[in-house]
C-alpha cells in the first residue's frame, strides 16, 4: 500500500506565564510572551462489526501493554537526529501511552471473534496470556528523511495450560506512515492508520496460527 510500509520479524522484547515586561512610562513595552495552548490527542480505531464466534471458548488474559521508556510519556515525541528525541511539551495524550493501547488493543481482539473473552484482570481464569511491548510510537522530523508517523510493537503469547512459560505465538510488527508534515496533528493521524493496519495483520497472523494449531 502507497505511503505504508508494515515490516513483520521476531524481535527481542526491549524496555519509553503569561509574562510582560514594560520598561518606564512613555518607553515601548517589550513583546509580551504567551504560553501555547496546550493540545490533548488520543488515537483511537475501530475495527467494526464483530466477528461470528470462531473462538472455541477461548479466554485471552490481555497483559498491560509495555512501552519503552523514551516514549512512555504522555508527550508526543519527534525523532530529530539519528539517536535524538524530541517531546512536543504542548502536546499530549490524554492517557498514558501504555493505557490508551492496551485499551484499543482489547476492543479490536475482542471484535475479532478469535476469544470468547478478552480480559485485562488476572484473576480471572483464562486460557491464553498476550503480551505487548511498544518499542517505536514517534514522528520523523529531519531534514534528509520525509515526514512520518511511525510506530512498532511486538507481541508474545504463552498458554496458561502449557507446564512451561514457552512462547507458543511471536510476532512484530513495524509500520511507517507517510504524512505532508511532521506536525503533531498529522503525525497522530498517522499513527491512526498505522494501528488500524498493524492490528488487522496481527489478527491474520492470530487466526492463521489458532488454524494452524486447531485441535
Amino acid at each position: 500500500m502507497k505511503g505504508v510500509i508494515i515490516k513483520k520479524g521476531l524481535m527481542v522484547l526491549m524496555m519509553l506565564s503569561l509574562t510582560g515586561c514594560f520598561g518606564l512610562m512613555g518607553a515601548k513595552p517589550e513583546q509580551a510572551t504567551v504560553e501555547e495552548p496546550q493540545h490533548f490527542y488520543v488515537i483511537d480505531v475501530d475495527r467494526g462489526l464483530k466477528e461470528h464466534d470462531r473462538s472455541g471458548g477461548r479466554v485471552l488474559y490481555l497483559a498491560p501493554v509495555k512501552v519503552t521508556s523514551q516514549f512512555r510519556a504522555k508527550n508526543l515525541v519527534f525523532k530529530v537526529g539519528e539517536n535524538a528525541f524530541q517531546p512536543q511539551p504542548e502536546h499530549e495524550f490524554f492517557d498514558t501511552p501504555e493505557e490508551m493501547i492496551t485499551t484499543q488493543l482489547q476492543r479490536w481482539l475482542q471484535k475479532t471473534g478469535l476469544f470468547s473473552a478478552v480480559i485485562l484482570d488476572p484473576q480471572h481464569e483464562s486460557d491464553l496470556i498476550l503480551e505487548t511491548a511498544v518499542t517505536g510510537l514517534y514522528g520523523v522530523k529531519r531534514p534528509e528523511l520525509p515526514p512520518q508517523s511511525i510506530l512498532e510493537m511486538q507481541f508474545f503469547m504463552t498458554d496458561q495450560h502449557a507446564t512451561t512459560d514457552e512462547v507458543i505465538f511471536q510476532t512484530g510488527l513495524h509500520i511507517d506512515i507517510n504524512i505532508v508534515e511532521t506536525t503533531p496533528s498529522n503525525v497522530v493521524k498517522g499513527w491512526k492508520t498505522g494501528l488500524e493496519k498493524l492490528l488487522s495483520t496481527l489478527e491474520d497472523d492470530l487466526s492463521g496460527y489458532f488454524s494452524d494449531n486447531a485441535p
